[in-house]
């Protein structure tokens, strides 16, 4: 089952498990649960010295497995195989989303704001240039003018702090498959590692 199918709209909200270990419900725009993600359990997880940053998400929408690696480069998987990878091109300069082979597929470009603005707002293009959407990372509490965010998202995990509230993808057309799927993880990645770009 694709990750994001024909939705345009996808929720991210970070939690956390009584075992510290990080969690990410993902919802689309009806509000609908379409994923979940959970960072694999470790002792650094479980006495709360692993507070996100490069881990294992095991990642479930529809009863399909994916297996997502945050890393510097990371790379989403299903049955052993490579989807494709979030791969950053430098300090602040953004990153691209390549499938399997190697090919870009959509490039994420910097918050053109300040550092202070909340959230960043990272455009996405085609390799053509032609805009594709927007993935925004909300650092704090924020409704980003959105009523169906504030709804679906406003409800801070647990003790430990968690390393943001969550991001927003906003597509302005459905997307083929794989870029789907690594949009999606996207709103994972960017918002546990955390992974944000700002120009200033």
């Amino acid at each position: 089952m694709p990750l994001l199918g024909n939705a345009t709209k996808v929720a991210a909200k970070v939690g956390r498990r009584k075992s510290n270990a990080l969690t990410v419900e993902l919802k689309d725009g009806a509000g609908a649960v379409i994923g979940a993600a959970a960072q694999r359990g470790s002792a650094g997880v479980l006495f709360g010295f692993k507070n996100g940053g490069k881990s294992t998400y095991e990642l479930n929408a529809g009863g399909t497995e994916y297996t997502l690696d945050v890393d510097a480069t990371s790379t989403l998987g299903r049955d052993g195989l490579t989807i494709g990878r979030i791969v950053p091109l430098g300090k602040n300069t953004g990153c691209t989303f390549a499938d399997g082979s190697g090919r870009t597929l959509a490039t994420l470009t910097p918050h053109a704001g300040a550092r202070s603005d909340d959230p960043w707002r990272h455009p996405i293009t085609a390799p053509d240039g032609s805009a594709i959407g927007t993935l925004s990372l909300a650092r704090a509490h924020t409704t980003f003018n959105d009523v169906f965010y504030d709804v679906v998202l406003w409800d801070k995990a647990g003790p430990l702090k968690v390393p943001t509230y969550g991001s927003l993808l906003e597509l302005e057309r459905p997307v083929p498959e794989v870029l789907g799927d690594l949009l999606v993880a996207a709103c994972v990645d960017i918002c546990v590692l955390p992974r944000g770009y700002v120009t200033t």
